[in-house]
């Protein structure tokens, strides 16, 4: 069995992308929960549900690594490291926030740590929509919202560390939608055969 597939689980490709799914839409309030709750008087809270964020985005690219690396060892390994890097980082920028409690270099490592994590997830989650469709794994015009979405994100990321937040905040809502349309996607359609089983697909062609 290779390392990182579902084979062996009790998850369905069906299960696993529905899980996926929702853990995309949890990643939202998880994140913003527990940086209103950090910076609230509520730090331990606040703490934990990021790291919850943490947990559930690594969760997200093992999962989807497990069934892309059939058809992309390459874009597989991209999701599942863009996903660990992004997560850790989040996680360290509120530990920091934490321990140097809210002062205002604490602040700023926790505000540089989100930009950077989103930088890294635009980036892998353009390659990531650019393989859904040229796979066309789900419909095309989503996986182009996707690739224009995560560029976006990358923007407005960039934007924001030059003080544009005005301007971000277009870019960054782009990559938020795909993100939520994409979520209920997998939950209720998954992908489609030829991401599924690329051999057998190549076989009937």
């Amino acid at each position: 069995m290779p390392p990182w597939s579902l084979e062996g689980t009790i998850l369905t490709d069906r299960q696993a992308l529905a899980l996926a799914g929702t853990l995309y839409l949890l990643a939202f309030p998880l994140y913003g929960g527990g940086q209103f709750f950090l910076q609230n008087q509520q730090p331990f809270l606040g703490l934990g549900l990021v790291l919850a964020n943490t947990a559930s985005v690594i969760a997200i690219g093992y999962l989807l690594r497990s069934i892309i690396r059939r058809s992309s060892g390459v874009v597989a390994s991209t999701v599942l490291w863009g996903r660990l890097i992004e997560g850790l980082i989040l996680a360290a920028g509120a530990v920091a926030y934490l321990v140097l409690e809210g002062s205002q270099t604490g602040q700023y490592i926790n505000e540089a740590a989100y930009h950077g994590a989103m930088i890294i997830l635009g980036v892998a989650g353009f390659i990531f929509s650019a393989w859904l469709f040229k796979m066309r794994g789900v419909p095309q015009i989503l996986a182009g919202f996707g690739v224009i979405g995560y560029l976006s994100l990358a923007a407005a990321m960039v934007l924001e560390r030059l003080g544009q937040d005005s301007t971000s905040v277009w870019f960054l809502a782009a990559a938020g939608v795909f993100e939520i349309l994409f979520a209920f996607w997998l939950i209720f359609a998954g992908l489609r055969p030829r991401v599924l089983n690329p051999e057998k697909q190549a076989a009937v062609r």
